[in-house]
């Protein structure tokens, strides 16, 4: 098996399990993550995420706030994504993720992924499956000004 394909197994099994009711935890998850864009398909990559953010706004009420960034070098994008819970990533990933991570792949290399909120841990293991660098962090300390 390919690395590709290695990769592509993991993403299904992800999307398997993130149909699993036992993900509602009531809890508010975030996820940052980067893309990097092959040379010369840097151009593809930001109107592919244009896209996504279309079906997102539409088709996902579960995903509270959705921003993306393109890096000043112009050859990355991050995303940040906060869903209202486990149930609301797990249509994530079994709809809009599964629709455009195959065609993503193609022109650009995925990762790292940072996790924030209690993922459950079926979701984990397939994350760390990917082999993405995947990061997951519970609750964070800080503070925010008003």
């Amino acid at each position: 098996m390919t690395f590709a394909n290695l990769k592509m197994t993991a993403v299904a099994a992800m999307i398997a399990l993130s149909g699993s009711p036992a993900l509602a935890d009531g809890s508010e998850i975030a996820l940052t993550y980067v893309w990097t864009a092959h040379d010369g398909q840097e151009d593809l990559l930001v109107a592919t995420y244009g896209a996504v953010g279309e079906i997102l706004e539409a088709n996902e009420p579960g995903l509270i706030s959705y921003e993306i960034a393109v890096s000043e070098t112009g050859n990355q994008i991050v995303i940040h994504e906060v869903f209202e819970d486990g149930d609301a990533l797990a249509f994530h990933l079994s709809e809009t993720a599964a629709q455009f991570f195959p065609q993503l792949v193609e022109f650009a290399t995925p990762g790292p992924f940072i996790f924030r909120g209690d993922v459950p841990e079926e979701l984990k293991a397939a994350a760390y499956q990917m082999d993405m660098g995947a990061i997951f962090t519970g609750d964070s300390d800080g503070f925010e000004r008003n």
